[in-house]
């Protein structure tokens, strides 16, 4: 009983800590939106980036020059400084930001590709009456519903086309298509003359590797080069001088971060006439966008080059919310892309579906009593790190039972491992955590109750696409490019 008091009083103080010393913000922000919008929208339009990290974005005060046509657009929003996914994987994640719950309870927990031959026809997104896409529920309500996508990782074949009425994706055997195809889908989508309410979800692959990729043109990659302000931004957290990857060999830290960024220009350079569009007067008075990375990317980060764990440079992403009446802002509580659902539908009412809205485990992002709360997150590793990250701390728990603790104040790069030092509040988040995987592991099997898969099942062609974007069907061994993404 001693034991049991201890670990509640125990995360009551990791929950109180993580409460009491948020950051602040970067900029004082304006005075908080009300509760209920003083304006609703009609339209929501949901933008993903693909292995976009949000320290390589301009207005996250990164010193080059990546985004500008995504800054100017940020000036309109209210931009979260703190915003982790809860996997660092392409499908999981995106299925996350569509229904609106944790890996664990959708079931994706890495990208299908990687999972044994014998498990792969169940890989898809298995719907069922208590889990949705919020397109399906969008659809239930009469709205016009519309998918544009980039990439073979959220492809129909994955299920993620749940409910889209309207779908656009790469044609077969062709692995990726450049964001200037997805814009255009985009935009005849949104100037089509229909009265109804409308979500659309446009995704965009142009700054997903490998790190040498074919897609951007030459002079993009060769737009940035190696300063010394680059070489103390890679000190300061650590990065090797060499890095390996499966595909490409060794690289420079230096090449590898000049031509990542290189690439995130393209693709803020494809985003420039969506963007454009989007902040009509019109626009800004009828339509809630959301633009959010999907997950980050390592660099040489904890000697990863690409993305697959559980650290902060592989779950931060940049999230920008604008909606009608909300005056911009910058938020430094700690977010979740879960928490996009629920914004949407608290923004735009024509879309609400209260027994959707009981599936969602996030929050309204514009609500004045946000508050933050313990988040969850995974790598997509075969034998997972499972995290959870407060304000304050982030627990990192190993496959073979050890744990990492980071005090992301003090260390926001997480490089002096603190567990020897507090295992109190091990011992208190450890139980944080395990609660959290329990419930999402019951709601789970509730949910596999009537479930349908939405996906197509496998097509070797599938896997030659994957291949093409660099990707190893075992999964890599954890350093090169691919390793469980």
């Amino acid at each position: 009983m001693k034991a049991a008091l201890l670990a509640v009083a125990l995360v009551a103080l990791v929950s109180a800590r993580s409460a009491q010393e948020a950051a602040p913000p970067v900029a004082p922000p304006p005075a908080p939106p009300p509760a209920a919008p003083a304006v609703a929208a009609k339209h929501f339009v949901l933008i993903t980036l693909d292995t976009v990290r949000a320290d390589h974005v301009g207005c996250y005060g990164y010193y080059r020059a990546t985004t500008p046509n995504l800054d100017r657009f940020a000036a309109q929003c209210v931009r979260f400084e703190r915003c982790l996914s809860p996997v660092s994987n392409t499908t999981p994640s995106h299925a996350s930001m569509l229904t609106g719950v944790y890996p664990h309870e959708h079931g994706i927990l890495s990208n299908f590709f990687q999972l044994p031959v014998e498990e792969q026809p169940g890989y898809a997104l298995r719907t069922s009456p208590t889990l949705r896409t919020f397109a399906q529920a969008a659809a239930a309500l009469g709205a016009r519903t519309g998918a544009f996508v980039a990439a073979t990782p959220v492809k129909q074949s994955t299920g993620l086309n749940a409910g889209f009425a309207e779908w656009r994706e790469p044609p077969p055997r062709e692995p990726r298509r450049v964001g200037k195809e997805v814009v255009d889908d985009g935009l005849r989508f949104l100037a089509a003359n229909d009265e109804r309410p409308s979500f659309a979800w446009l995704h965009f692959f142009d700054a997903h590797g490998p790190i040498r990729p074919p897609t951007p043109p030459k002079r993009y990659l060769e737009l940035f080069r190696t300063d010394p302000a680059l070489k103390t931004w890679l000190e300061e957290r650590g990065v090797a001088r060499d890095l390996k990857g499966e595909h490409i060999g060794t690289i420079s830290a230096t090449e590898a971060c000049n031509l990542y960024d290189g690439c995130v220009r393209f693709l803020d350079d494809q985003l420039g006439p969506l963007l454009d569009a989007l902040s009509t007067p019109e626009r800004q008075a009828d339509t809630l966008v959301i633009v959010v990375g999907d997950h980050g990317h390592g660099l040489g980060q904890h000697d990863f080059l690409s993305h697959g764990p559980a650290w902060d440079e592989q779950l931060r992403v940049p999230l920008l919310v604008r909606a009608p009446g909300v005056a911009p802002a910058v938020v430094a509580t700690l977010v979740s892309t879960i928490d996009l659902l629920p914004t949407a539908m608290a923004r735009v009412p024509a879309l609400r579906d209260p027994a959707f809205a009981q599936q969602c485990r996030g929050r309204d992002l514009l609500d004045p009593a946000l508050e933050a709360r313990p988040l969850f997150g995974l790598s997509a590793n075969e034998r997972p790190q499972l995290a959870v990250t407060t304000t304050t701390w982030k627990l990192l728990e190993w496959p073979d039972g050890r744990c990492s603790l980071f005090d992301l104040e003090s260390d926001p790069h997480e490089r002096s491992d603190l567990a020897a030092q507090k295992p109190d509040v091990v011992a208190a988040l450890r139980k944080v955590l395990a609660d959290e995987i329990d419930r999402q592991r019951r709601r789970r099997e509730l949910h596999l109750k009537g479930a349908t898969s939405a996906g197509s099942g496998i097509d070797p062609a599938v896997l030659e696409e994957l291949r093409k974007l660099g990707y190893a069907e075992d999964g890599g061994d954890g350093k090169g490019e691919d390793g469980g993404r």
